[in-house]
């Protein structure tokens, strides 16, 4: 008995169209993926297009319709080509000859003697003319189980029809995640032992990706599906540990006998720019290497990695010199360094300089206190007491006395907008020390400062107004922050005689 859910998503594939009429140079018949996980924890991957070829352009400006290329890795994964041929526009058939299948190197593992195992199948297409449609069927059997697939819905020319097809074993939940205001049905259906997840689309519109575009119209719909999170683990390393440790920490002082008198953080861009400049990147997808990565001796002994090698080995590097760092990154190609107590981002694919990581938004976080407030005062020795003013929401709770007097990198505080007017009343007797408070400070850019502090018969009056434009305190405007934090907290309480 077979049973049906129906799953509503949301998924983006007819949104972002651009009102340009082009000429179309091709358009894809058929476009199928489809993916299956198997009982005996391996899986497959199935592809097919069926793609009609409409102008010349198809044949000379896109490299995916005169040939196909498979990239693939001998050593975990089994290519297995269905049928490839060309019908033309007669109706003829051609079927593509024994010669025009060319096995090589992938051009990314040529300078990288640990990847001379990977593969490339080029499949030059014959028989082709205007309005042929030339059919490719593959599959990659793999000896692992792990879907974790992202799809990036965007083509050069159109979709007549779109097939994506996930078939797990049945209990094994399949997590999708979908984008679009525009409503399809994702189709799960249980039969016998597995699960099928299937997604139609019909007549989905050509997509552009020129440079010319503005940003907006870059952001195109994607498709993310998977059944476990991606763990990567380390390729087995016969270099004992306090050799790979002694020989890293080696290359990391020597990368940085140069830098700068910025302190740690040109030792950062110093180690980035090592990692960079010196270890080739492989840009292999982690899928056909089974989300295994290189150890850091490996990557530095060869010269090459993958992005999340180059990660590692950036990691390790930072490490050894005491700054704590670790891998992050959607796609496991940056890493996080931790520098005067707040984490900045690098890539291993850029040399732009270190982000902050979850950078402030300035959401003002405004708070007004007013009315009369009960306050007991607290018994000091001899007649003298003290009071300590109430708190109000939001103000800064950082001890301006455990701030450095500088910094070189930005401070994380928080906007504020705080206004309190309130009216204490005093015990009979009792008076203010010293007489009134009156202090106002400002800084542009920065912020301001109010504070009246005075008695008015038995009755405690005090206006303390703080105002902090901003949450991102940069180095130039530490010692205003600074100072307006301490006049702050030093008029938070009173003394009484």
């Amino acid at each position: 008995m077979k049973k049906t859910l129906y799953i509503t998503a949301i998924i983006s594939i007819f949104n972002f169209q651009l009102s340009i009429s082009q000429a179309q140079d091709a358009v894809f018949k058929l476009l199928r993926h489809e993916w299956t996980v198997n009982a005996d924890g391996s899986s497959d991957y199935h592809y097919r297009h069926e793609v009609q070829i409409l102008r010349n352009r198809a044949l000379t400006a896109y490299a995916d319709k005169g040939e196909t290329f498979v990239v693939y890795n001998p050593d975990i994964e089994e290519l297995t080509v269905n049928e490839v041929y060309t019908l033309r526009a007669d109706g003829s058939r051609v079927n593509m000859p024994q010669n025009a299948y060319i096995y090589q190197l992938p051009s990314e593992c040529a300078d990288c003697g640990r990847f001379n195992h990977m593969r490339e199948l080029a499949m030059v297409h014959t028989g082709m003319e205007l309005g042929c449609i030339i059919v490719v069927d593959y599959t990659l059997h793999r000896n692992y189980d792990l879907v974790n697939e992202t799809m990036q819905l965007v083509r050069e020319c159109p979709v007549e029809r779109l097939e994506v097809k996930v078939q797990v074993p049945q209990g094994q939940e399949l997590n999708v995640q979908l984008n679009d205001p525009k409503v399809l049905t994702f189709k799960a259906t249980e039969e016998r032992n597995t699960t099928s997840y299937s997604l139609t689309a019909t007549d989905v519109p050509q997509t552009f990706v020129d440079s010319y575009l503005p940003p907006a119209e870059q952001l195109y719909p994607t498709l993310h599906f998977f059944n476990g999170a991606i763990e990567f683990i380390a390729a087995a390393d016969d270099t004992p540990a306090a050799e790979a440790h002694a020989a890293l920490r080696s290359i990391a002082e020597s990368s940085v006998a140069n830098c700068g008198t910025d302190g740690d953080r040109d030792i950062v861009r110093a180690v980035h720019g090592f990692v960079l400049n010196n270890i080739h990147l492989n840009d292999i997808h982690p899928s056909h290497l089974g989300y295994v990565y290189s150890t850091p001796t490996q990557v530095r002994q060869s010269g090459c990695g993958t992005a999340v090698d180059k990660a590692v080995l950036l990691a390790a590097m930072l490490s050894e010199l005491g700054l704590p760092a670790r891998v992050i990154g959607d796609n496991y190609d940056e890493v996080a360094v931790r520098l005067d107590s707040m984490e900045y981002r690098l890539s291993v694919r850029s040399p732009k300089e270190m982000e902050l990581i979850g950078k402030a938004v300035d959401e003002v976080n405004v708070s007004t206190l007013a009315g009369t407030i009960e306050v007991e005062p607290n018994k000091l020795e001899g007649d003298f007491y003290s009071l300590s003013l109430p708190a109000i929401p939001g103000e800064p709770t950082t001890k301006a006395s455990k701030m450095a007097l500088t910094r070189t990198a930005p401070l994380m505080g928080q906007a504020c907008d705080l206004q309190c007017d309130i009216t204490i009343p005093l015990p009979k007797g009792i008076k203010m020390v010293k007489g009134k408070v009156e202090k106002k400070m400002s800084f542009n850019g920065v912020g301001s400062l109010e504070i009246s502090i005075k008695q008015s018969g038995s009755k405690l009056k005090v206006v303390r107004n703080l105002k902090l434009e901003k949450s991102l305190i940069s180095p130039a405007e530490y010692a205003a922050y600074r100072q307006l934090v301490a006049a702050w907290q030093s008029y938070n309480t009173v003394l009484l005689h």
